[in-house]
């Protein structure tokens, strides 16, 4: 068992924006010394809350400022982005970390229709559908597509970028595990335990080698006034899709901006978040029964609040060298 972070780069309470990517670099390294496996920073656009549109370069960033810790993207949304051009700099980055850099990749937007249509609008309209292009990237990591001879991401290649696939659905998960590639299950935005343990159950029964990570909402955090106050910052819409497609937005104006700039059908549903909340304890006795199949090697957390006391709380009492590395505590998740 590991535990993780995914950082979504949020702007911090009382933080500008320099204020708050400061905040992520300072977070990223003191995760590192206190044992966190990897810290993934996402992909998002046009969002009044969250800064990480360019994970790419992120990842340089943060690479340069850690030394063990395995940095990566959580994730890629390949929809925007050239396979070709995403394999290229995930190798060139991987190059420059000496090896410690992940390639996370999803199919969601990551941002409004508006951003959407701008990141898309030079896209041919025939453009492959996300599985076939996932394929051509895993192909193009691996030297094994087509013209492999003449086109090349690198000079060397011997050591490419661990892939991911981020999904949360059994589809993907199969997928993931045709693809023989590490599959990371977004609990943080389904929060369907039967769901996970489906998911992970078909994963680790089809897949050849490959990690079953789940992404959760967590935070260490006590009384019920603060929980409350946790729970009101969280609360989102989600925008669900006549196909079984599922997005959230923060707020009403942004899903109302969604179903104005759609041609599909979308039903919108305001809801509050499923977030593991507690002592360090009580947070750890969850993610035990999470657990209590064996299926997960890895937890990575997604600290869901803008108080940066409260994330540097969580980082602190759930780190590594105080919990699974603990040979105190060995096997307690």
């Amino acid at each position: 068992m590991e535990f993780s972070l995914l950082n979504q780069s949020p702007i911090l309470k009382n933080h500008t924006v320099k204020e708050s990517l400061q905040n992520t670099i300072n977070f990223a390294v003191k995760a590192e010394n206190l044992g966190y496996k990897r810290f993934f920073v996402s992909e998002h656009h046009n969002l009044e809350t969250l800064i990480g549109t360019a994970p790419e370069v992120l990842v340089s960033h943060l690479a340069a400022h850690t030394n063990k810790m395995h940095i990566g993207a959580g994730g890629i949304m390949l929809s925007h982005h050239n396979p070709f051009h995403v394999a290229e700099q995930f190798q060139l980055i991987n190059h420059l970390a000496d090896g410690r850099i992940d390639l996370g990749v999803g199919k969601a937007p990551g941002g409004t229709p508006d951003a959407t249509k701008a990141l898309q609008h030079e896209l041919k309209e025939d453009i492959a559908p996300f599985n076939d292009r996932f394929t051509q990237l895993k192909k193009y990591l691996n030297g094994k597509h087509s013209n492999a001879d003449e086109l090349k991401i690198s000079p060397d290649t011997d050591n490419p970028p661990d892939l991911f696939l981020l999904g949360g659905s059994v589809n993907s998960a199969l997928f993931a595990a045709e693809e023989n590639v590490n599959y990371m299950f977004a609990h943080f935005i389904n929060n369907d335990v039967e769901l996970l343990k489906e998911v992970a159950q078909h994963y680790k029964e089809n897949v050849r080698k490959g990690k079953f990570i789940v992404a959760l909402s967590v935070l260490v955090i006590e009384g019920e006034e603060s929980k409350e106050a946790i729970i009101k910052e969280n609360e989102y819409y989600q925008l669900m899709y006549k196909d079984g497609r599922k997005y959230r937005v923060i707020t009403e104006e942004q899903a109302e901006n969604f179903v104005k700039n759609s041609d599909e059908e979308i039903e919108v549903v305001k809801k509050q978040p499923d977030i593991i909340m507690g002592s360090p304890d009580e947070v750890l006795a969850q993610l035990t029964a999470l657990n209590k199949d064996n299926y997960i090697d890895e937890f990575m957390f997604h600290l869901p609040t803008a108080d940066p006391e409260i994330r540097e709380q969580t980082l602190e009492a759930l780190a590594p060298v105080n919990t699974i590395h603990n040979s105190e505590k060995a096997g307690i998740v």
